[in-house]
């Protein structure tokens, strides 16, 4: 059967096979040349076969003998399918997207503008015009409601301490508020 190999195909099993018997038969860690410490101390296997005698010239080595109970490192090795996942961390790591993209700095704050609070006004009339009635003498009362309240008032006089009658201008009872000293209109018709 090796006679139809050639001989390319020959050399190449012939290597495989030394590696391989090399990796299953290499010495482990315990089992390693060194160097003895000194020239005149005697090595722990200085009988051994290949030591060299002090002072012969090449420094001396001993072959310590592997302990029992140690396996090669082919042996130590760990052929289990979980020793070949990968964690999920580094899995996801693996294939993560890279970006040179560097955010612009955000704009400064728009600056705060101060605005004084709006002028103070005046509510809105409490009062709906009703009606009006003129004397004999020729001074005009005005009916206003507020509510389900009817005042009668005459130019001069006050409501509930809040609003004054000034007069009639241009068909306007003109009312002020006093707390903050504005003028307001209420249309009571042509006069």
């Amino acid at each position: 059967m090796l006679g139809k190999i050639t001989l390319r195909a020959k050399v190449l099993i012939g290597i495989a096979v030394a590696c391989a018997g090399y990796i299953v038969l290499m010495p482990d860690a315990s089992q390693t040349i060194e160097p003895t410490r000194g020239a005149g101390t005697p090595s722990r296997g200085a009988g051994a076969a290949g030591a060299t005698a002090p002072g012969a010239g090449a420094p001396s080595r001993a072959i310590h003998p592997a302990q029992a109970g140690r396996k090669s490192p082919v042996m130590n090795a760990s052929f289990g399918p979980s020793d070949r996942i990968v964690k999920d961390t580094a899995a996801a790591s693996l294939f993560s997207p890279q970006s040179w993209y560097v955010a612009p700095p955000p704009p400064p704050p728009a600056p705060v503008v101060y605005q004084p609070p709006p002028a103070p006004t005046a509510p809105p009339l409490p009062f709906a015009f009703m009606g009006s009635y003129r004397t004999q003498g020729g001074g005009a009362v005005y009916y206003l409601t507020a509510g389900d309240r009817v005042y009668d008032v005459k130019v001069g006089d006050t409501l509930d301490n809040t609003y004054s009658v000034d007069g009639v201008k241009s068909g306007q009872l003109l009312l002020t508020y006093m707390p903050l000293k504005i003028q307001q209109s209420i249309a009571v018709g042509d006069e």
